[in-house]
């Protein structure tokens, strides 16, 4: 089966880019692997407490918030009738995508990218977007922010 890696970051952009990946995946028989990766960068090591399995306090906040964003897509996904699976990771999110783009070999990646303009675009040189686009071991389709 196809599989498509949809990279979401709880931005407005995301359902857009969830509610893309579903007629994709439809037209071509895919499963979505919904991604959402935190900036935290020890959030697998803080996540279970010593012993534990809850969260530590200190990335409490950034597990609720992935867990609302990975919940909310995977609903619309599961609304729609398509085979997905959630991931949540953490770390450099264009690196992330990449590494687990290519340790399953995945078939396409979806990510989306916010129409910048002036010194915004220039800050956003080093963005997720233009990371996996540069770096992937598949195919990239760019979500755009504009509607159509």
């Amino acid at each position: 089966m196809v599989e498509l890696l949809v990279a979401v970051d709880g931005s407005p952009n995301s359902e857009k880019i969830v509610t893309y990946s579903c007629e994709l995946a439809k037209k071509l028989s895919a499963k979505i692997i919904l991604i959402y990766v935190s900036t935290l960068p020890d959030l697998v090591g803080e996540y279970v407490e010593i012993g534990g399995s809850s969260p530590s306090p200190g990335a409490r906040p950034y597990v609720m918030r992935a867990e609302e964003v990975a919940e909310k897509l995977s609903d619309e996904l599961e609304t729609q009738g398509v085979p997905h699976e959630v991931l949540l990771e953490s770390g450099d999110p264009g690196k992330t995508i990449v590494n687990v783009a290519t340790e399953r070999r995945i078939d396409m990646i979806v990510v989306g990218l916010r129409r910048l303009h002036g010194i915004e675009k220039i800050r956003s040189l080093g963005s997720v977007s233009r990371k996996v686009i540069e770096t992937a071991p598949c195919p990239v389709v760019v979500v755009t922010g504009r509607d159509y």
